[in-house]
């Protein structure tokens, strides 16, 4: 059996969706570098309540001890955006994401306004050798329904403090902008809860606002059901899944998270949203062992084969949008079954895919020392 750590993990749960969220960007400093950008449409309207993602290049020689898997270039910020970013609405910075070194930015306001503020740390790398780089280079990705992608290259030498540009989004000729009322109030709670910062604040007010905006999100999904709109209350749904929360121990609060998948919270959510809209992609991956049909007392080879058939229809039906965690199951699947050759090629073709998901190189290592074990012939790369 391949018995890598990433393997170990998914023995007893095998194929459960995780994927924890990591933080990228330092906030707050007395050197931080200010960064704007108006968004607008190709009339030079502006755009509300857009979904920015962001990366910086880093200069590996600055990071300490290698790690610069952890980090996205802004390439890979690109690629990740144009095969991801039709999920933007129901990724947040803390919860399921497809690469766990993307950074989810707070949202641009109602007036097509994006703000953030990085300090030097960050635009040093975590762990950096020395200060500030002579210059920074930031990307930003920025997406709303019914547009393409946009992106911003912006640099800003040591000395400059304030960086700002203008983006604008092209029309989507295959999908129309939405202006449903509850959708667009669905925008606006969304950028209330991208802010981490203030989402973590741990007072009785924020307390009061979190919960507030919770059953606003609630409101909001049973107003596009009233409506007939299954899919967008699904999408409601599953955003709803990562509501942040704060703790009170003996009537004080003693805490904060920024949703806990298995919460009873979260599970309700997740399965409302696998009611009311199966298909969507987001649902699907969360929840695609429902789809199979196990026998009443099946071994664990009858258990793998039948999550292995379950993720593979879910890559067949839904090709490059899948996220590469379903990609590395699969490839776990079929290794821990014995199947080393089929194994060997699905994670040479997921680390082509998506090579910032992971250390594959690592992963096939693993899988090359077991399959030498096992007196199977290694593949020479």
């Amino acid at each position: 059996m391949h018995r890598s750590t990433p393997k170990l993990l998914l023995t007893s749960c095998f194929l459960s969706l995780f994927w924890l969220a990591t933080s990228a960007h330092a906030w707050s400093s007395d050197d931080a570098i200010e960064v704007s950008v108006r968004v607008q449409d190709e009339s030079g309207k502006p755009i509300p309540y857009v979904t920015a993602w962001s990366a910086i290049n880093y200069d590996k020689k600055r990071i300490k001890d290698g790690g610069m898997q952890e980090y996205l270039s802004i390439d890979d910020l690109w690629r990740v955006t144009q095969r991801y970013g039709a999920l933007h609405d129901i990724v947040s910075q803390f919860g399921d994401k497809p690469v766990a070194s993307l950074w989810v930015s707070v949202m641009g306001s109602a007036d097509g306004n994006f703000h953030e503020s990085l300090d030097d740390e960050a635009a040093a790398g975590k762990g950096s050798h020395g200060a500030r780089p002579a210059s920074v280079t930031l990307g930003y990705t920025f997406m709303k329904r019914g547009y393409l992608p946009g992106k911003v290259v912006l640099t800003a030498p040591r000395n400059q403090h304030r960086v700002e540009a203008t983006v604008t989004l092209k029309r989507n000729p295959d999908e129309a902008p939405e202006t449903q009322p509850y959708l667009q109030t669905f925008d606006r709670l969304r950028y209330e809860l991208s802010d981490s910062r203030r989402n973590a604040e741990l007072t009785e007010e924020n307390q009061l606002r979190l919960a507030s905006l919770q059953d606003q999100m609630e409101q909001v999904a049973q107003q596009a059901l009233a409506a007939g709109d299954r899919s967008a209350a699904a999408r409601i749904y599953s955003r709803m899944r990562y509501i942040p929360n704060l703790y009170v121990v003996d009537g004080r609060i003693a805490g904060s998270d920024h949703g806990d998948a298995g919460s009873p919270q979260a599970r309700r959510a997740v399965n409302k949203a696998y009611e009311l809209d199966p298909d969507n992609l987001y649902v699907w991956m969360q929840t695609y062992l429902r789809r199979t049909a196990l026998l009443p007392h099946p071994t664990t080879e009858e258990r793998i084969e039948a999550s292995l058939a379950a993720v593979e229809k879910l890559i067949a039906a839904k090709g490059e949008a899948v996220w590469p965690q379903c990609m590395f199951h699969q490839a776990v699947g079929h290794a821990m079954l014995g199947r080393y050759e089929t194994a060997y090629r699905l994670y040479r073709e997921a680390a082509r895919r998506e090579p910032k998901y992971m250390d594959w190189d690592e992963e096939i290592r693993n899988l090359k020392a077991e399959m030498k074990s096992s007196g199977v012939a290694v593949p020479a790369d």
